[in-house]
C-alpha cells in the first residue's frame, strides 16, 4: 500500500466501491426473496401509495379555469365618471349683477394649468377655478389658442394653506379611433356633476378620411356648458364642447386631438 501512487489510490477506492454496491444488491435481493410475502406487499403498497400521491403533482397537466366576469355598461360608465371627477373644474367669476356664476368648465392638463372653451373667458373679467375638493385658486395667467378657440389658465396656488396642492391631470383619448355608435359621456352641472349619456352618431372628417374634425353626438350641447368634456367608457376624454366655426351645432363637440395639439405651446408660453 506505500508503494502506491495517488492516482492508484484513487482507482483502489473506486474499485472496493463498485464491489460493495454489487455485494449489498445481491444480499438484499437475496433477502426480499426469502423474505415472508407479508413484508413484501407492505413494501409494495407503501410504493404504490406514494406513486399515487406524487405523479399527479408531478406529471399532471394544470388545469386552466376560466371564470366569465360580466360587466355591464352601467358599470363602466360609473367607473369612467369616478376616474375623471378630480379633473374636471368650474370656471368662476361675477355676473352683470354682481353675483357669482360659472362660465364653464374646464379639464386640468398639467400641474396648476387647466384648458377651456375660449367662450368660458372674457379678457375684461377676473376668475377663479374651483376644483372637486372645493379648493379655489385665482388666475394668473392665461393663453389663448385662437386657431383652436381654447383657453388655458394658469392657476396660482400661493396662497395654498396646504404645502402642495396635487392635481388630477386628465387622461385623453384618441379621437381618431371614435367609432359610429360608440357610446360617450357628457359632463355638465352647475354645481355639481351631472352626466348625459349618448352615443356618437356622426363625424366629420379632413381630406385625408382619417383626421375628425367634429364629433356629432345625440346628446344636445344645450345640456351642457361651454368647456364640457364627453368620456369614452374607458374614462378617456375625447371631445370638448367647443366651437369649430361652421361645423359647430347643438350636437357637435370639438375632438380631443384638437386640444392635444394645443398643450405644448400653451405649456411653453404659461411658464414663461
Amino acid at each position: 500500500m506505500e508503494d502506491l501512487t495517488k492516482h492508484q489510490l484513487i482507482l483502489l477506492v473506486l474499485l472496493v466501491t463498485f464491489v460493495t454496491s454489487i455485494a449489498t444488491g445481491i444480499i438484499t435481493f437475496t433477502l426480499l426473496s426469502e423474505a415472508p410475502v407479508e413484508v413484501t406487499q407492505n413494501i409494495n403498497r407503501v410504493v404504490e401509495r406514494t406513486i399515487e400521491k406524487v405523479v399527479p403533482t408531478e406529471v399532471g397537466e394544470p388545469k386552466v379555469v376560466t371564470t366569465t366576469v360580466v360587466v355591464n355598461e352601467e358599470d363602466r360608465i360609473l367607473e369612467a365618471i369616478t376616474k375623471n371627477e378630480k379633473s374636471i373644474v368650474r370656471l368662476k367669476t361675477l355676473g352683470a349683477d354682481g353675483s357669482e356664476i360659472v362660465s364653464g368648465f374646464g379639464l386640468v392638463v398639467a400641474d396648476n394649468v387647466v384648458v377651456s372653451d375660449v367662450r368660458a373667458y372674457n379678457k375684461t373679467s377676473s376668475y377663479n377655478i374651483v376644483f372637486y375638493d372645493g379648493k379655489i385658486f385665482p388666475v394668473d395667467k392665461v393663453f389663448i389658442a385662437e386657431a383652436d378657440r381654447l383657453v388655458f389658465l394658469k392657476v396660482d396656488t400661493a396662497q395654498n394653506d396646504d404645502q402642495k396642492y396635487t392635481f388630477y391631470p386628465v387622461t385623453f383619448g384618441n379621437s381618431n379611433s371614435l367609432k359610429i355608435g360608440q357610446s360617450i359621456i357628457a359632463i355638465s352641472g352647475k354645481d355639481s356633476n351631472a352626466a348625459s349619456i349618448g352615443r356618437v352618431f356622426q363625424m366629420k372628417f379632413a381630406e385625408d378620411k382619417k383626421t375628425v374634425l367634429n364629433i356629432f353626438s345625440d346628446i344636445k350641447i344645450s345640456k351642457a356648458r361651454f368647456g364640457s368634456p364627453i368620456i369614452n367608457l374607458t374614462g378617456e376624454v375625447v371631445g370638448l364642447e367647443a366651437p369649430i366655426g361652421e361645423f359647430d351645432t347643438e350636437y357637435s363637440y370639438t375632438p380631443v386631438n384638437t386640444v392635444k395639439s394645443s398643450i405644448t405651446d400653451a405649456l411653453a408660453e404659461l411658464s414663461k
